[in-house]
């Protein structure tokens, strides 16, 4: 028998931190879209961006939106558009301006899709639900978790024309992960509802609340977002381990900044960190 999940909380710790933990599409998102400056021991560290700024389209119930928001460009090119493969935007409050592939452009905030609430990965078997290819099954070929989007391989798909080469160009469609497409039960081979459960041996497993089958999860849905595969990954000298990772090395609550804990860790000379007088007029 396999419980429910709110009754098994605990065995959430079986899990691996370093793996619930995505810190590469965070870091690199960073590093692309905002720079971290120093400013001071008064203003301390803050941060800084070089994105384009472009203007929405204003339409008449859009008036008193934001002029001026900072650009997102999304698109179905992976795997090195790492903004489009982020779990947890690092900003949730900022409003973007979206630029679909259309061109169609948007005033919008990024819904994203923490890793414990996915339940449809690279390679599941999902049946679309909307659309012109209703009712039709495929392979999902991508999932862009910041907009909450999949991309089924052949179904959903638009054609462009190409005049100067007389052809014609065929790019899917992204589908909603919610409300477009449904995992299919492969015990009766039907659109099925489901949901995390934990086995009596501590294992998460997907369940279809239909029949209470398992289903299991695609080879790809255990590739990070920097396409290493944790159980072939070979760990170097280069590699920080799992305990060192998992160290909490600053304590929030401390008075001490975050500069001077560096310094008394590696012991160096925090000359260059003497407070400077301030003064208030």
């Amino acid at each position: 028998m396999i419980p429910d999940s709110s009754r098994t909380l605990k065995l959430s710790q079986r899990m691996n931190p370093l793996q619930k933990f995505n810190y590469w599409p965070r870091y690199v998102a960073r590093l692309i879209r905002f720079r971290p400056v120093y400013r001071k021991e008064l203003l301390g560290w803050s941060f800084e961006t070089d994105h384009r700024f472009q203007q929405p389209d204003s339409l008449p119930n859009e008036k008193r939106e934001e002029k001026f928001l900072p650009v997102w460009h999304f698109s179905e090119k992976p795997p090195w558009n790492i903004a489009n493969r982020l779990s947890e935007f690092p900003y949730p409050n900022t409003t973007w301006c979206v630029i679909h592939p259309d061109g169609h452009k948007e005033a919008r905030k990024l819904r994203s899709m923490i890793p414990e609430d996915q339940l449809i990965f690279k390679g599941d078997r999902v049946q679309i639900l909307s659309g012109p290819d209703k009712g039709r099954i495929g392979i999902v070929s991508s999932v862009v978790k910041i907009r909450r989007l999949v991309y089924v391989d052949g179904l959903n798909y638009r054609l462009t024309a190409f005049r100067k080469y007389d052809s014609l160009k065929r790019s899917e469609d992204p589908l909603d992960i919610d409300t477009q497409v449904a995992l299919v039960d492969p015990s009766n081979n039907e659109p099925c509802k489901c949901s995390w459960r934990y086995t009596e041996e501590g294992n998460r497993v997907r369940v279809s609340l239909q029949t209470g089958h398992v289903i299991p999860l695609p080879a790809a849905a255990r590739y990070l977002d920097d396409l290493t595969d944790p159980k072939t990954a070979i760990v170097s000298s280069k590699d920080t381990c799992e305990p060192v990772v998992c160290n909490v090395s600053l304590n929030s609550t401390s008075a001490v900044s975050f500069e001077k804990s560096l310094f008394k860790e590696l012991k160096l000379k925090n000359d260059c960190l003497k407070q400077t007088p301030t003064y208030w007029y």
